[in-house]
């Protein structure tokens, strides 16, 4: 269940938490802690990708976009690149496993956890708010539920992908970025609300 963080208005604007959040604000939070491991390698290799798809439980993308299995997100990144999102704290569990399905092969599995987060965003104004700072086109003729993309949240860069028909964003961010991606969707929430939450 989601928790409700307490957060003091400017003056001037709307509230930017509440116990029953208006229908129009947007619901925003960090998701910290998951396991984020980047894998690389041949994905036209057959055994080297059915090895890792044997592990994860869900197919690897082969384009942009993303897939979710019960355990596990996998962000396409590029061609013989992704990110695999795991639950909290099994960052080593999930590198381990990853190593040992590619191993004797050409690949790369690192830990990135320590220097990425995921920006968690809902509610009807979510891709609004998105599109103020994102060049992409979100539309949802265009961007829909599973698409992913590398892009730039005003000045920092980001992947960001959409987890359901909501619709729901998630992005996921540089850490060093974090106080300043936070502070433009502040910002950029000024007209519609904002309620703070922290997600599993």
């Amino acid at each position: 269940m989601p928790e409700v963080l307490e957060r003091k208005p400017a003056a001037g604007t709307l509230p930017a938490t509440s116990l029953s959040p208006a229908p129009k604000s947007l619901i925003a939070g960090w998701r910290e802690g998951l396991a984020i491991v980047n894998l690389r390698g041949p994905a036209d290799d057959a055994p080297w990708r059915q090895g890792v798809e044997r592990t994860l439980g869900v197919a690897l993308p082969d384009k942009p976009g993303s897939t979710e299995g019960a355990a596990v997100r996998v962000v396409w990144a590029g061609p013989d690149d992704w990110f695999v999102i795991g639950p909290k704290g099994q960052a080593q569990v999930l590198t381990e496993r990853l190593r040992q399905a590619v191993a004797g092969s050409h690949h790369a599995v690192t830990d990135v956890s320590s220097g990425y987060t995921v920006l968690h965003l809902a509610g009807a104004p979510a891709r609004h708010v998105l599109a103020q700072g994102c060049p992409l086109d979100l539309h949802p003729r265009v961007f829909g539920r599973g698409d992913c993309a590398g892009s730039q949240f005003f000045k920092a860069s980001v992947w960001l992908w959409q987890a359901d028909d909501g619709p729901t964003y998630e992005v996921l961010v540089r850490r060093s970025f974090m106080g300043y991606v936070w502070l433009m969707i502040e910002r950029a929430s000024a007209e519609c609300g904002l309620v703070t939450r922290r997600f599993a």
